[in-house]
């Protein structure tokens, strides 16, 4: 897909460690640009159902750079097993050729 982008969506404990790793990502150059919002999730968790707030971030990488940026979200979450997901999007050419001006040029 001409364009295409990953966006990746991770759920953090709190507002401040999602603007914390969003910062490392984007500093690393392995992520051009974050939002962060506030939800609320509900999983089972040692054997009982959790509600949980939490915040949670999209980053937008391309898609050479998401092994690299999977592994480094691995090592800097704070959850012992944290949701990363990803799924690709096509985006238009200005903010592609942003993009990559920003992790493959910079």
């Amino acid at each position: 897909m001409k364009n295409s982008i990953l966006l990746f969506y991770i759920p953090c404990k709190n507002k401040k460690e999602a603007i914390a790793l969003s910062k490392k990502c984007i500093e690393a150059k392995l992520a051009a640009c974050a939002n962060i919002f506030p939800i609320t999730s509900i999983f089972p968790w040692n054997k009982k159902i959790e509600n949980a707030s939490e915040f949670t971030i999209l980053l937008k990488t391309i898609p050479k750079l998401e092994k690299q940026l999977s592994k480094y979200i691995s090592k800097n979450h704070s959850y012992e097993i944290p949701c990363i997901a990803t799924t690709k999007f096509k985006v238009n050419k200005e903010y592609f050729n942003w993009m990559n001006t920003i992790l493959v040029d910079g």
